[in-house]
């Protein structure tokens, strides 16, 4: 069933404001605890106010009237892209003939020099292809060549505060609607929709740290947020991310599903 007057009202109520609008989170976010995810707690209470204040990403909290907060989250601006194979090709390829060429000054092996020629012929091949494309060239450009990029929002931390989900359930909604389901679809799709109306922005991405067996956190956010595992694109991961899952999503799908997570809302416990 759709969600009601009454629920929307309750979703409204909450308050979303940046680290940096706000002195009083100071005091505030010593109360935030989420035992699962430690690390992100540490962040919220340390390093986020001035990562917000530098601009280096725009952090939020999620408050209720009592200025209780239900979540945390940060956002920045980022870009995917696919890679030119033709490039990744030609990098193999020099690659190898540099140590096949090591190799050949140290044997006189018929086979090893046929190698070589083998591989001398494919490399050439694959610079004409990339000059067909991109004109003539001698080494590859300094700046990273990619076929197509991709503007896009990188969700950069996400994190629930565990106290609060007491309170959460006495706002009678269905189990399945979790206090970061709801936030997600409620509030940071709507940041990033009205992000989308100011620029272009086509997809949504984020690194799941997630070391379950089980792959929890990584299914929770494909199966309640959308995501998927995306192998037609990549991302620049830095070291904060290694390990991670890169999860990305196409805006437009997550606008279509946030209708759909609004009409089914108050789904039927007996029937899920």
């Amino acid at each position: 069933m759709k969600i009601t007057s009454e629920q929307i009202a309750i979703l409204d109520s909450f308050r979303v404001t940046r680290l940096k609008d706000d002195e009083s989170l100071l005091r505030i976010v010593s109360a935030f605890k989420n035992t699962k995810n430690e690390n992100l707690v540490e962040y919220l209470v340390g390093e986020a106010f001035d990562d917000d204040d530098k601009n280096r990403c725009a952090c939020y909290v999620v408050r209720d009237a009592d200025d209780d907060i239900l979540c945390y989250f940060s956002i920045k601006c980022g870009l995917l892209y696919s890679e030119f194979e033709e490039l990744k090709k030609f990098e193999k390829f020099k690659n190898h003939k540099i140590k096949l060429m090591e190799l050949e000054q140290r044997s006189d092996n018929a086979k090893v020099r046929e190698y070589i020629a083998d591989i001398k012929k494919k490399l050439r091949e694959a610079k004409d292809d990339i000059e067909r494309l991109l004109g003539n060239f001698e080494s590859l450009p300094p700046n990273k060549q990619v076929a197509k990029s991709f503007p896009s929002i990188e969700l950069t931390h996400f994190c629930v505060n565990e106290t609060y989900r007491e309170k959460w359930q006495t706002y009678g909604f269905s189990a399945r609607n979790r206090i970061g389901t709801t936030m997600f679809w409620h509030v940071i799709v709507g940041i990033i929709e009205r992000i989308r109306n100011l620029t272009g922005c086509e997809y949504l991405y984020l690194f799941a740290a997630d070391a379950t067996s089980d792959r929890h956190l990584v299914n929770h956010y494909k199966n309640m947020m959308e995501l998927r595992e995306e192998m037609t694109m990549s991302a620049l991961q830095p070291i904060y991310d290694f390990n991670c899952t890169f999860l990305c999503a196409d805006i437009s799908s997550l606008l279509n599903a946030r209708v759909e997570f609004y009409n089914d809302f108050n789904v039927n416990e007996e029937i899920v």
